[in-house]
């Protein structure tokens, strides 16, 4: 029951990246991911893509929310930028600031920390 079970997580999370395109395997790729995701509305993609545990990802749910909300409030996302990227490959961490531009023309700079994980990198959900 557990190997079927882990079998089905894995084909769940691959079906979740082949659906948004897949993505490169590199800090910039998962940022860039994450962003067409939150941009899409597609939360439960974006959670994919955390090393979040379930409670975490509970909990990550409203917050998802609330951002999408505030965001349409400045008539979405008009275009995004990384800005930098730091990657210590010896700590499997990595930082990737990514720039939004709304369609308001507000902008806002997010901190995106990610960590590797069985040679994958994630998005992290530590604090």
């Amino acid at each position: 029951m557990r190997k079927l079970l882990t079998t089905l997580a894995i084909c769940a999370m691959m079906a979740v990246m082949t659906s948004c395109g897949g993505h490169e395997n590199t800090p910039q790729g998962l940022a860039k991911a994450a962003v067409e995701l939150i941009a899409d509305e597609d939360y439960k993609g974006y959670m994919e893509l955390t090393d979040a545990t379930k409670e975490q990802k509970e909990a990550m749910a409203a917050m998802l929310q609330k951002v999408g909300q505030e965001a349409q409030k400045k008539g979405g996302m008009e275009k995004y930028e990384i800005i930098d990227e730091n990657i210590d490959e010896e700590k499997g961490q990595a930082t990737v600031n990514v720039k939004i531009t709304y369609k308001d023309g507000s902008e806002e700079t997010n901190n995106m920390k990610m960590v590797k994980k069985d040679g994958q990198w994630l998005l992290s959900a530590a604090k």
